[in-house]
């Protein structure tokens, strides 16, 4: 006797698409925590843009959508005219009733399941990506504190440095004036002593 797989109330013996529907499951308890549903216009835009994108390919996600077109309708948001039909995936003829009363794993053609890899390479891409610009974040922050050590220990600051260097020529400029004043008054001591 083969395992079953349960998501929801629904049963599935073929655990592709067990998995599949715990994906869809877990995307749609996103989508109610997310938008209020209970509202007929943004039911009726997430049923729209989830028959689009043909994101729910199971049971699961069907009774989700039949949920969302029936939320629209009663609210009045669309008309039944202007809803487009839940399209029922049948892969090379086969296909899963949405009632859960059985799969067949022709709607799990290796086609169907690299546009469903599509996503998931996607959300792949995404966390390598994110990973990556951890890692340059990280090495930004280190250079900026090296940058800032090496600041506080040099004689010139970058916060300082215009105004420190300034101060500082300044005061050269007046030392050597200085200088000069010392030399030329003992110059011209020596030219008053002298006969």
């Amino acid at each position: 006797m083969s395992e079953k797989y349960v998501v929801e109330h629904f049963s599935f013996e073929d655990k592709a698409v067990f998995e599949r529907a715990q994906m869809e499951a877990r995307l749609i308890g996103t989508m109610r925590k997310k938008y209020k549903l209970a509202n007929g216009k943004i039911a009726l835009k997430v049923y729209q843009k989830a028959l689009e994108e043909g994101v729910f390919i199971t049971a699961v996600g069907y009774s989700f959508l039949r949920e969302l077109r029936v939320i629209a309708l009663k609210t009045n948001a669309a008309s039944e005219e202007e809803l487009p039909e839940i399209p029922i995936h049948s892969g090379d003829g086969g296909g899963q009733n949405p009632s859960g009363g059985g799969t067949e794993a022709a709607e799990y053609s290796p086609k169907r399941l690299r546009q469903l890899s599509r996503f998931e390479r996607l959300y792949e891409g995404q966390r390598l990506l994110n990973r990556k610009l951890k890692f340059v974040v990280a090495a930004l922050v280190v250079l900026v504190i090296a940058i800032f050590v090496i600041d506080f220990k040099s004689e010139y600051s970058v916060f300082t440095y215009f105004t420190d260097y300034k101060a500082k020529m300044e005061e050269e400029l007046i030392q050597k004036y200085e200088g000069w004043e010392k030399e030329l008054k003992a110059r011209e001591d020596a030219l008053e002593q002298s006969p």
